[in-house]
């Protein structure tokens, strides 16, 4: 008797051409949230191949955000799994650092060519043909599937949460998949029982109506310095030194230290892939891995104020500011953190500091040995014929939350992508065998799940 993975491998083949194609319309569209364009267009396109691929779908207006995508497909077992993935997709820029046109979809070499195809709409293909898969070959998936599918995950999922909080009863489901993740550089499936937090904040500072000479520089007080000043209250010697940061942290765990004795960590690769001399306190191994995935963070993402044009112009600035991104672990409160950093500046003196909150995502943590990591574990294994990477959080972040802190469900996040995809960066790429592979392999794990 053929075995389900066999069965559905053979849909898989049968159809390669018309997922490729699926992939290639999605990409074509540009759903860049950060810019709002073609966001409604291609939601109404992933629509479109939801319900060709034999499912119940609607798109979900939200009142003050980008639309969702929720579909469903009914099975004879009592178990429910619900499915996470997104459709929008970073900004392109820099345009003439791209070998092909970022929205064409363009397939060579084996590879999809374009923004959204590895992060993350290779995925969400994976998802849906999985579950096409199913229907193909024996009727109906082994569990009752549950597709979100949100436009706004590339803007730290603004909406999602009230989203998910007045939508309990339709997401009612037994644990969560989230597919928006790549393999390792070495083949393997990347599995997290867990997620780093995001605060994402803007720092202004401003001292004056309008930018001057800077000869006044001796009696009026220039925001540039004043920001780094700042600065440096809040981060000193690679630690945030704002009161009580780490009051909260939970994390690492005896098993997740357990767990990390599993996993390699090579900085020579990713000294390497970003052309980076050496790393922060020149840490190597699994020293280099506990870091990135326990260890808070504040990150300058970008920093303005006065003349940066070519040339010189001797002026003093009005106002100055300051991108900062936070990443946070198990169990520090994005909302808490607001305020000891308010509090940190007040006391002080940056009375002179706005804050503005951009954007947060709360940490996230399963239990390693939950069903759902196990029935991704198992099926990874089948697929890839490798025992996967399984780490006990991220070091990147997302709504994982929504899952284990609103609806209390027992989340995974895992994906198909390959690793090193040039993702949220020009001439971003996944390849064919990635995207029939990430089928097989959202199917064995909704599978795997049926049977735990």
């Amino acid at each position: 008797m053929i075995g389900v993975l066999e069965s559905v491998r053979e849909s898989i083949s049968k159809n390669q051409d018309d997922i490729i194609s699926d992939l290639r319309k999605l990409v074509k569209h540009p759903s860049i949230s950060a810019q709002n364009i073609g966001i409604e267009e291609c939601a109404a396109a992933l629509n479109d191949v939801m319900r060709d691929s034999g499912m119940t779908s609607n798109i979900i207006k939200l009142p003050d955000g980008n639309p969702i995508v929720y579909g469903e497909v009914k099975s004879s077992s009592k178990k429910t799994l619900l499915l996470y993935s997104h459709y929008d997709v970073q900004p392109v820029e820099p345009l003439d650092e791209w070998k092909y046109n970022p929205f064409s979809g363009v397939v060579a070499d084996n590879k999809v060519h374009g923004r959204g195809a590895a992060d993350s709409k290779g995925n969400v293909i994976a998802l849906i043909k999985a579950a096409k898969a199913f229907l193909d070959t024996v009727g109906e998936p082994p569990v009752n599937l549950k597709f979100l599918i949100e436009g706004e995950e590339e803007i730290s999922s603004v909406n999602l949460p009230d989203f998910v909080k007045k939508n309990k009863q339709m997401l009612k489901a037994n644990a969560s998949l989230c597919f928006d993740s790549s393999l390792n550089p070495a083949g393997m499936a990347s599995i997290y029982a867990g997620l780093k937090g995001l605060l994402y904040l803007e720092l202004r500072c401003k001292t004056a109506g309008i930018d001057m000479h800077s000869g006044l520089a001796p009696i009026i007080p220039n925001p540039a310095w004043r920001l780094v000043s700042a600065l440096n209250s809040i981060k000193n010697d690679g630690r945030i030194t704002v009161d009580g940061w780490y009051d909260s942290v939970n994390v690492p765990t005896k098993e997740d230290l357990a767990l990390l004795q599993d996993l390699g960590y090579d900085e020579k690769m990713i000294k390497k892939e970003y052309g980076v001399k050496e790393l922060i306190g020149n840490v190597t191994g699994k020293e280099a891995l506990k870091k990135l995935l326990f260890e808070p963070t504040c990150n300058i993402a970008g920093i303005q104020s006065g003349y940066t044009s070519a040339g010189s112009k001797t002026v003093l600035p009005n106002e100055a500011f300051v991108k900062l991104d936070f990443r946070l672990v198990y169990d520090q409160n994005t909302d808490d953190l607001i305020k000891k950093l308010r509090s940190h500046l007040a006391k002080r003196g940056y009375t002179d500091m706005t804050i503005y909150k951009l954007g947060a995502e709360e940490p996230s943590k399963t239990d390693v040995n939950a069903k759902i990591v196990k029935a991704a574990s198992v099926a990874a294994e089948k697929v890839y014929k490798k025992k996967p990477a399984i780490f006990p959080n991220m070091w990147g972040s997302g709504p994982d939350f929504v899952f284990t802190k609103i609806l209390k469900l027992e989340s995974v996040w895992t994906g198909c992508s390959p690793s090193y995809a040039n993702i949220h960066a020009p001439n971003e790429f996944t390849t064919i065998k990635n995207v029939l592979d990430g089928v097989s392999y959202a199917s064995m794990i909704i599978q795997e799940f049926a049977n735990t």
